[in-house]
């Protein structure tokens, strides 16, 4: 079994598939340039997310999706999405959430940063857009502890995913979860959502 299929099926048993940076999709200077876009990105406090839960955290937007995807802050999102959308990574990501190479959408691509004794409270990401597929999340902080990524099964139970530096955490949006409380240091993680969908947010307001 390749490591696609292995984090394939790691998707499909627990709705969370976690590869650490040297089994990843992304390089560690890919790793180094997104640190540097995200840590330049403008930023804005944030206390309740796009799905209602309560935040506190600080958030750098890159493509937003109220009404339609939408790119902002150009000077920062274009070379960060460049990086991204390399065509090899767009197809392990394809082959992982088990869908095309070209139905891979970004529809909404944020920074999310999180300091000592701050957190994302529990949340279903469908509820921003219920055609979210998987929200990939890059972790780019390397000295924090707490600050958990946890992620709540089908029978109430959850399992904790501590990242670290350059890992990439892909989480099915139907899984409810949450980014435990950062007991020190400063948690930093690039996050994008990815569908296959291109129209209208159909969110029902």
């Amino acid at each position: 079994m390749n490591n696609l299929e292995k984090y394939k099926n790691k998707y499909q048993k627990y709705g969370t598939a976690y590869i650490k940076l040297e089994d990843g999709l992304f390089n560690p200077a890919e790793i180094k340039k997104l640190k540097k876009i995200c840590s330049e990105v403008p930023k804005e406090h944030i206390t309740v997310g796009d799905a209602g839960e309560m935040n506190y955290l600080n958030v750098g937007r890159f493509v937003i999706d109220k009404k339609n995807p939408e790119l902002v802050n150009h000077k920062f999102s274009d070379p960060l999405i460049k990086i991204i959308s390399k065509n090899e990574i767009k197809s392990k990501l394809s082959q992982i959430l088990s869908i095309k190479n070209e139905e891979v959408i970004y529809r909404r691509v944020q920074f999310n940063e999180i300091g000592k004794n701050c957190f994302v409270g529990k949340h279903l990401d469908i509820d921003s857009n219920p055609d979210y597929l998987a929200a990939c999340v890059i972790q780019l902080g390397d000295k924090f502890k707490g600050g958990m990524y946890r992620v709540f099964q089908k029978n109430n139970d959850f399992i904790d995913y501590l990242p670290e530096y350059g890992s990439l955490l892909i989480s099915d949006c139907k899984y409810p979860h949450e980014v435990t409380k950062v007991d020190s240091g400063l948690r930093g993680s690039l996050v994008f959502f990815i569908s296959t969908y291109s129209g209208e947010n159909r969110r029902v307001i």
